[in-house]
């Protein structure tokens, strides 16, 4: 009789774990078990994980990858290079972009140069309040892959979520064909009186820059470990939301992080950062802005002793007319796209600091 409730019980376990597997693999509205087929399904995709993967499994494809949070995700990877990949994904941080690629040069990924976008986020932003958010959990280069996968088991989530999935009616153009290929994003908002109005600092955002200094550092270091060519760049937000970031000390770990490493700012008080146009929400710039820093990041590369993809960069630039090669080589005398060191952090804060009069 015992061994026969004995087996009931195991079999009813049994049925138990089937039919939470079953769903929560089946609906998998952050896409993790679809990661090579994502569906477009009115839940954002948990990206770090899809792109991760999706790298791994393509190891020879790509050399060359921009690493962020979602405000990167408007620098199209193509106008970069055919072999450049855009790793951008929710609140990225410079801690996750370390496991990234340390994930990446593990497996082999021959990876020749990496763009790393810094901006407020990155210093107020504790990556640990990652590990509890579904569309976040960070991909770690040491964590075993079903370790990883058990916290997306969970019937109840994937059943909450049916209501949202049943309720999407759209469809992101090109959706798989972006990720699946330069791995940017597609928004159609902009940024409106209306809009700003209703836009708030983060309640969660708390310091967290000495931290995040050192996983860029890190950063820093892995490259140089594996000869791999280090681009760190500040992104631009509309001038509201940087005038609250530089109030909360933002200035200061920029100040810090010329000590860390070069950086090319596009941040502060200039044309494209005062203009609604150029932005989405406060703090996403729209695809124009991403192009004119591209343009002039590869410009500054070749300038500032990095290696030169002139081929590659001409390719894109010859289809640029005179008149908007020169006004966005002329954003670059309002500070857009400076080159900032160590040596001349100090005038560039002074500038930042004047721009704000």
């Amino acid at each position: 009789m015992k061994r026969k409730l004995a087996a009931k019980l195991c079999l009813l376990g049994l049925l138990c774990v089937a039919f939470v597997c079953g769903v929560s693999i089946t609906i998998d509205p952050y896409n993790v078990f679809h990661w090579s087929s994502v569906r477009d399904n009115g839940v954002e995709p948990n990206k770090n994980y899809v792109k991760t993967q999706y790298i791994l499994h393509h190891p020879e494809k790509y050399d060359t990858f921009i690493f962020g949070n979602s405000r990167v995700g408007s620098m199209d990877a193509a106008k970069i290079d055919d072999t450049c990949y855009n790793m951008y994904y929710s609140e990225g941080l410079p801690a996750e972009s370390y496991e990234n690629l340390r994930a990446f040069l593990d497996a082999g990924v021959q990876v020749r140069r990496v763009y790393l976008g810094i901006d407020d986020v990155s210093c107020f932003v504790d990556p640990s309040i990652h590990d509890d958010q579904l569309i976040r959990r960070p991909f770690r280069a040491d964590e075993a892959g079903l370790l990883f996968l058990l916290d997306y088991l969970d019937a109840s989530v994937a059943l909450q979520s049916l209501e949202t999935i049943c309720a999407y009616t759209g469809e992101e153009p090109a959706f798989h064909e972006r990720l699946y290929s330069t791995g940017n994003y597609y928004l159609d908002t902009q940024l409106t009186a209306e809009s700003l109005a209703q836009e708030e600092w983060p309640n969660y955002f708390a310091w967290y820059g000495g931290e995040a200094l050192a996983d860029i550092a890190q950063i820093k270091e892995l490259c140089g470990e594996n000869g791999v060519e280090l681009v760190v760049f500040v992104n631009p937000e509309f001038y509201v939301r940087w005038d609250e970031a530089v109030e909360r000390g933002y200035l200061d770990f920029l100040e810090q992080l010329a000590q860390v490493t070069d950086f090319y700012s596009f941040g502060g008080h200039n044309s494209v950062t005062c203009s609604m146009e150029n932005f989405h929400d406060i703090s996403h710039y729209k695809p124009q802005v991403g192009d004119s820093m591209i343009y002039l990041l590869e410009q500054g590369i070749g300038e500032n002793g990095g290696r030169a993809d002139a081929d590659a960069r001409q390719t894109w630039s010859d289809t640029l007319g005179d008149a908007e090669r020169q006004r966005i080589e002329s954003l670059r005398d309002e500070g857009f796209g400076q080159y900032v060191t160590a040596e001349n952090i100090q005038d560039y804060l002074a500038k930042l600091q004047g721009g704000r009069q």
